[in-house]
């Protein structure tokens, strides 16, 4: 039977990397990849003949086209390991890979990564996202592995948790990314780390989601008029304001004119996660308080100089927004995300929109509005509540 695509190019790099020493080959048996070659050593027991006898050596690596970067550094290492003399059978009796601390040698977490990542990318996610979200973290662990040796997994994993901050997002990340490596290794995760993950909510702002004030976008307006940027990076960062829009949703975005000359945005990018895709929709203008219903000629700005060919390109708009605004001096704790969250709230405040209405304008379910911007919106509500309440039961 012909070898499937996947199979054939590995063996070819396999075949690449033995620089022509023939008598070595992989192959898939029984829903496995194994390594056949005569220069294995005879296994444990085994007499030892004067005629060569093929052996093969089951590789721990899955088959199929994901993992087969990974399959390909693990049929290297026997082969080099095999060369120099070094390579033994693993013995049946001895501890499961899991239980044993030699697992948690630095050169065996990096093998596991890769072959994590080649089960990932390009399947799951995409590079940028790998090197972004995930890398990081199992680099660190990785690292963390080459300090000593480790006397067991929790320890090891509990010191490489508090190197991050307790309840923060980047521990949370760290916790998940070590957590799927360990099981793509079929290790058992400790569950006596589960409290060191924490939920974020001890770090999160009282007051909830940081947005723009009506006074900083306008100094925002102010700041980029007086500064390097043109009249186009304006027409974009305008059109985050007044549509609460994703700085992604900028790619492929157009404007068109309403009664009254009120720009409305049509908006044609779509956000996938784990909870599905948003579907394109219309978003009438909600200029801040203050601004004419025009927002200043936006729809005639946007027909003159559309929108920053970078916005359209660049694979994190948001991004580079964000370092915009740190050289606009912008305050510290706002990102680009700072416009859309102000424009929930001109939504839910100042309009008044119902939770199923405002999530619809801004492309995500009512849960997730409610989610991110409840405590916003319910705040004041609620504390004036309280205070009459209290203020009747001290008259009665």
């Amino acid at each position: 039977m012909a070898q499937p695509p996947w199979l054939k190019s590995l063996c070819g790099s396999f075949k690449a990397h033995r620089t022509g020493r023939t008598g070595w080959f992989l192959q898939e048996h029984r829903d496995r990849l194994r390594i056949v070659s005569a220069e294995l050593p005879p296994r444990p027991g085994e007499p030892s003949e004067s005629v060569a006898t093929r052996r093969a050596f089951t590789l721990a690596t899955p088959p199929g086209p994901a993992t087969a970067a990974a399959a390909l550094t693990e049929a290297c290492a026997v082969f080099d390991a095999v060369l120099a003399g070094t390579w033994e059978w693993p013995d049946p009796e001895a501890t499961p890979a899991g239980d044993d601390p030699g697992h948690l040698h630095p050169e065996h977490l990096q093998r596991l990564l890769q072959q994590l990542e080649a089960r990932l990318v390009g399947e799951q996610m995409a590079p940028r996202t790998w090197e972004r979200t995930w890398s990081p973290y199992l680099s660190r662990l990785v690292a963390t592995a080459g300090e000593r040796r480790w006397a067991d997994d929790e320890t090891f994993l509990a010191a490489f948790l508090r190197g991050w901050e307790p309840n923060s997002r980047s521990r949370q990340m760290a916790y998940d990314r070590g957590r799927r490596l360990w099981k793509e290794a079929g290790w058992s995760w400790p569950e006596e780390l589960a409290t060191l993950r924490g939920s974020g909510k001890a770090a999160a702002d009282p007051r909830g989601v940081r947005a723009l004030t009506d006074q900083e976008i306008q100094q925002l307006r102010e700041a980029i008029e007086g500064s390097k940027l043109t009249a186009v990076d304006l027409v974009a960062w305008d059109a985050l304001i007044v549509f609460g829009l994703r700085p992604q949703e900028l790619i492929g975005l157009e404007l068109k004119g309403a009664a009254g000359g009120q720009p409305v945005a049509v908006v044609s990018r779509s956000k996938v996660s784990s909870k599905g895709a948003t579907r394109p929709r219309q978003v009438p203008a909600v200029p801040p308080a203050g601004w004419p219903l025009d927002c200043f000629g936006l729809l005639g700005r946007w027909r003159e100089h559309g929108l920053p060919s970078w916005s359209q390109t660049a694979a994190s708009p948001g991004e580079r927004m964000t370092k915009q605004l740190r050289r606009l001096r912008m305050p510290e704790d706002v990102s680009s995300y700072a416009t859309r969250h102000a424009f929930a709230l001109r939504l839910g405040l100042d309009l008044g929109l119902h939770v199923r209405e405002a999530a619809e304008l801004m492309g995500h379910s009512p849960a997730v509005h409610l989610a991110t911007y409840g405590r916003r919106l319910d705040g004041p509500a609620l504390q004036s509540k309280v205070s009459e309440l209290v203020k009747l039961r001290a008259g009665k």
